[in-house]
């Protein structure tokens, strides 16, 4: 199943410390559902910590416009940031280092940009690239040394679904399913589970996986990495899109959403709890956690959108208000 961007991009997910936002409740469409209505919402604090606008890095004072037609942002190392780049196809990927004033330094070419991970606090960057031309390859690089550490092969294409102190957890879909461990620094490979996941946390010891493939009766299941056989919640209707920094919370979307995006997305606690059920008039984009208690989410009414900032049922607008994209 074909991960969407706002992993997504679980990349753009970063734990900062914002100020206390003016916050008002949003209104209820149905007993237990929140209506998200961009217009309606009053103007809060800017999206604390480094993000997107459009393809220009913010962070505070910050702006760096980057002069590529696609960016992802993985986050920021020290005071530079890394991301990937590519034309408006995806096509000619590079991760990059870029500085605060806009220096770009290529740091790996032809990744997959919908996959990395970084771990700043251990100065790398983990990704993986190959297909049809190379052999599937997942491989870290190193920031601080500047230098690719590790890599590893394998015969099918693996979808890198965490990183973090040199673990790689990898999954592999079709009939011979399995999600995979890879120490980089013992070169050891362990067989975790003989299903497919779409997340992992080596911090907070989860993954994300399924009981069997979704199109076909299976279930969003989120266990335990080291034991994942101890099911912390089992959700039939849902799948993981974005896990708070503390792996307490985790946003959910439809199980079998793709394309533009979905009109719902709920908030459990990791036990699967419902903390929260947002709906919008057209479709919810990239979904990521400012902090461990509030959501941001790209809504997109009929007409007007922005990007919002929910702590469970208080929400407010996190940028000014757009338009809606003409799809």
């Amino acid at each position: 199943m074909r991960r969407l961007l706002t992993t997504t991009t679980a990349l753009l997910a970063l734990a900062a410390t914002a100020a206390a936002p003016m916050l008002a409740a949003a209104p209820a469409e149905a007993a237990g559902t929140i209506a998200i209505k961009p217009a309606s919402l009053p103007r809060g604090p800017d999206i604390a910590g480094p993000h997107l606008d459009g393809t220009t890095i913010i962070d505070g004072t910050v702006s760096v416009k980057v002069r590529r037609p696609n960016v992802i942002l993985y986050g920021k190392w020290h005071d530079q940031y890394v991301a990937a780049t590519g034309t408006s196809s995806w096509d000619k990927v590079k991760l990059v280092r870029i500085s605060a004033t806009g220096t770009v330094k290529v740091l790996r070419e032809f990744i997959d940009p919908f996959t990395a991970v970084l771990d700043a606090d251990d100065d790398q960057v983990a990704y993986s690239y190959g297909g049809n031309t190379q052999k599937p390859t997942l491989a870290v690089y190193d920031l601080g040394l500047d230098e690719e550490v590790a890599v590893r092969g394998f015969v099918a294409m693996p979808d890198l679904v965490g990183f973090g102190d040199g673990v790689v957890v990898a999954s592999f879909g079709g009939p011979r399913a399995k999600t995979i461990s890879w120490n980089t620094v013992t070169e050891d490979v362990v067989k975790v589970i003989a299903k497919q996941s779409n997340y992992a946390s080596v911090a907070h010891d989860l993954l994300g996986y399924f009981s069997k493939d979704p199109q076909r009766g299976g279930c969003q299941v989120l266990g335990r990495l080291s034991d994942p056989g101890e099911v912390l919640m089992t959700n039939c209707d849902e799948r993981i899109e974005a896990v708070s920094p503390d792996g307490k919370r985790v946003a959910t979307i439809p199980l079998l959403s793709d394309g533009i995006g979905s009109r719902d997305i709920v908030v459990r606690t990791a036990t699967g709890k419902e903390l929260a059920h947002y709906t919008v008039g057209f479709f919810f984009g990239s979904i990521w956690w400012e902090t461990n208690t509030k959501l941001l989410m790209d809504a997109n009414g009929k007409t007007q959108a922005a990007t919002v900032r929910c702590k469970v049922a208080t929400c407010n607008r996190a940028t000014d208000l757009r338009p809606t994209p003409d799809l």
